[in-house]
């Protein structure tokens, strides 16, 4: 992970003192597996109604409806990727 390497990179540049907080990478990796769950449930069930016998009018309607539910799920999470990502600019900065 990037964040990591860059965390390990500043911990040897001689005279720097500076760590990330003990909570954010634990919370990252958090974060990014709940945004992968909704990523792979949305994808599943995309295709379930792709693959449906429905007729395509419904199936767009679904389809749409189920695109608009995942980006819904998915902004507390890419809000909270931002607050870390701010956190970690912080610390580096």
């Amino acid at each position: 992970m990037i964040a990591h390497a860059e965390c390990l990179q500043m911990r040897d540049m001689p005279g720097e003192s500076r760590f990330y907080s003990p909570d954010i990478l634990p919370r990252l990796q958090s974060v990014l597996a709940a945004l992968a769950d909704i990523d792979v449930a949305h994808e599943k069930n995309v295709t379930r109604v792709a693959s449906s016998a429905m007729d395509d009018d419904r199936k767009r309607d679904m389809i749409g409806k189920l695109q608009h539910d995942h980006r819904e799920r998915r902004i507390p999470y890419v809000a909270e990727l931002m607050a870390l990502r701010e956190r970690m600019d912080a610390t580096f900065g």
